[in-house]
């Protein structure tokens, strides 16, 4: 009989319905359920392909914005997560994060004597500034797992942090579906520099303009892909440093147009002040790009090796920001072997890998419950 496992997270952003559409076509001994707790998506423009949203439920909530400096933090708070859990009578329950919504799953786990998974993006990097009570729940719900899942070696270090067993914690790296982004033929010549990512404080595209400006190269251009509340301030920044005419903001993309951009661009730039991974360091990789990352991507490490196919660079320090620029737009024979190597360091990305140290998870889970 198969094993009936429920996994509760925000969103479905089309890179976990992907996996999760994965899970449940490839894992015959389970049966995969998800449950969403927040269907407006949290104001983001993404759209999931709905034909992959499999044996979901969807659980009203009401969701309120806290806006901050470098980016908006959402929390919200659903209505009915028990009753959905008493319907499917999972075996294991999945659950992302420390919300509210999380919170109830725990306390139906433990009433019904459900094992628990604890499933986290976040790093000590990413939740340097978190207040003492979101601390709290981390350390709450950490302590009365049965198993943990990373999603990446970062997010492992955390959940060690709050006391997580390392027996007990598993790699599962996070990651989108690598055959939409690939590019099998690439044209090595010279291209501008593509950077994707939300028009916010936090990602540091304002960095990147700077760099920009400082390139010895004039004639490097840049394409941004995305949309937030900075868009007015980057544009009016690129118009005062005089580089406006090499500053191309195409708004949010998805689909045939997104990829279209990566195939056209000649590197990829992520200068985040702050993230807990940066997939689209891994679309980037599927399609051949170069990369230059902040140092202060958690993925950094996981996707690029310095030298080898790509730069890590401190984004605050613009002159060797710049001189990184400087370096992938000045000689193509870098690019194409920057490139290809990244390319060939796509594999431990592709589903098949990935969700090895997911379903061991849980399995650990229901093993230690049986103990």
């Amino acid at each position: 009989m198969s094993k009936k496992v429920t996994i509760i997270t925000n969103v479905p952003s089309p890179y976990r319905v992907d996996f999760f559409y994965y899970l449940q076509t490839h894992y015959s001994d389970y049966e995969f359920s998800v449950m969403y707790y927040c269907n407006d998506s949290m104001a983001r423009q993404w759209k999931a392909d709905e034909d992959r949203i499999l044996n979901s439920h969807f659980v009203p909530s009401k969701t309120v914005r806290i806006k901050k400096r470098f980016d908006d933090h959402f929390i919200s708070f659903p209505v009915g997560v028990g009753k959905v859990l008493d319907k499917l009578t999972p075996d294991v329950v999945v659950a992302m994060e420390y919300s509210p919504a999380i919170l109830q799953a725990m306390h139906w786990c433990r009433k019904k004597k459900v094992p628990y998974v604890s499933w986290t993006d976040g790093t000590i990097n990413s939740e340097k500034n978190i207040g003492w009570l979101q601390k709290l729940s981390r350390k709450y719900i950490i302590k009365r797992a049965d198993a943990f899942i990373g999603s990446s070696h970062a997010a492992m270090e955390n959940q060690l942090r709050y006391g997580a067993p390392e027996k007990h914690c598993h790699i599962s790296m996070l990651t989108v579906d690598l055959d939409k982004y690939v590019i099998h033929e690439r044209d090595w010549k010279a291209g501008g520099l593509l950077c994707v990512g939300s028009l916010i404080e936090r990602k540091g595209i304002d960095l990147l303009i700077t760099a920009l400006a400082r390139c010895n190269d004039k004639s490097v251009r840049l394409v941004v892909v995305g949309d937030g509340r900075e868009r007015e301030n980057l544009m009016s920044q690129a118009e005062r440093m005089g580089v406006a005419d090499r500053v191309e903001f195409r708004g949010f993309l998805q689909g045939d147009e997104l990829r279209e951009c990566y195939r056209r661009a000649g590197a990829f730039v992520l200068p985040t002040r702050e993230d807990c991974f940066g997939l689209v360091l891994v679309e980037a990789m599927c399609a051949k790009l170069p990369i230059i990352v902040s140092q202060y991507s958690d993925a950094a490490s996981e996707t690029v090796e310095n030298g080898v196919n790509g730069y890590i660079v401190d984004p605050y320090d613009a002159d060797a920001f710049a001189a990184a620029i400087d370096k992938l737009s000045s000689d193509g024979k870098i690019r194409e072997s920057f490139g290809t190597a990244g390319f060939k360091a796509t594999d431990r990305f592709r589903f098949a890998n990935v969700a090895v140290g997911y379903v061991e998870a849980i399995e650990d889970a229901l093993n230690k419950e049986k103990k």
